[in-house]
């Protein structure tokens, strides 16, 4: 069996989520799709200029994951720009940073969403 995905931290949502070539009709195009969190990783390395370290560190994730969602993203907009396909960005395991959870039960809030609320279950949380 596979082993869970980990779940990355994105600052905010894109607000641009497809680009395409000018000039021919969508209809007619191939797409190819970044996930939102492999955008944030070229975000963070290409743009802001972060190293990997840096970037798996925001992310909250390992230097070689970051590392395999730059190889992911770099190919699959490579491969956009050279063969003229569309770019559409959604997808992935990704949570905002600083996002808010609150329990249903009790109200108790904090930073990470949990399986279940440790102040109302102990005996769950102490498991997951």
């Amino acid at each position: 069996m596979a082993r869970p995905k980990k779940c990355r931290y994105i600052e905010q949502e894109p607000g641009v989520t497809f680009f395409k070539p000018q000039g021919i009709p969508l209809k007619v195009l191939e797409q190819t799709v970044i996930t939102v969190d492999e955008l944030e990783a070229v975000r963070l390395t290409d743009f802001l200029g972060l190293s990997h370290a840096e970037a798996a560190r925001q992310l909250k994730v390992s230097r070689p994951t970051v590392t395999r969602m730059l190889a992911r993203a770099r190919h699959n907009i490579a491969a956009a720009l050279v063969t003229g396909k569309a770019i559409r960005i959604e997808g992935g395991d990704y949570r905002l940073q600083g996002e808010r959870w609150q329990c249903p039960r009790c109200g108790q809030e904090g930073e990470k969403p949990a399986a279940v609320c440790e102040q109302c279950y102990p005996e769950e949380g102490e498991k997951s």
